[in-house]
């Protein structure tokens, strides 16, 4: 597997971690059938995070697949923002950019 792809799979993971926050807080405010349903697909999104990043391990060194693994954390907050409606300030989104900026600079040349 190339370094592109490797890449890809860590990003696609922290996305499926944010969507599967995103899915637990659905659940947090949900009744007995939709909790268990939101409580099952985000972990079901979990799993498959898992199996993402596993893959990508074989491709990648842990000291570059960790801190891109970090952008879950911005990932959560776009989630939230985008899909649960969450009021977002400033200075959290600058918080955002400082981490999408260091996982940047994880990449290797």
């Amino acid at each position: 597997m190339n370094l592109a792809t490797a890449i890809s799979l860590v990003l696609a993971g922290s996305a499926l971690e944010g969507f599967a926050q995103v899915c637990l807080k659905l659940a947090s405010s949900r009744q007995s059938g939709a909790y268990v349903f939101w409580t099952g697909f985000g972990s079901i999104l979990f799993v498959l995070e898992i199996g993402l990043y596993t893959r990508a391990l074989k491709s990648l060194d842990i000291a570059v697949a960790y801190p891109l693994s970090a952008l879950s954390y911005a990932a959560v907050v776009i989630a939230a923002r985008m899909l649960l409606g969450e009021k977002v300030a400033l200075r959290r989104w600058l918080g955002v950019a400082f981490i999408v900026a260091g996982a940047a600079l994880a990449i290797p040349e």
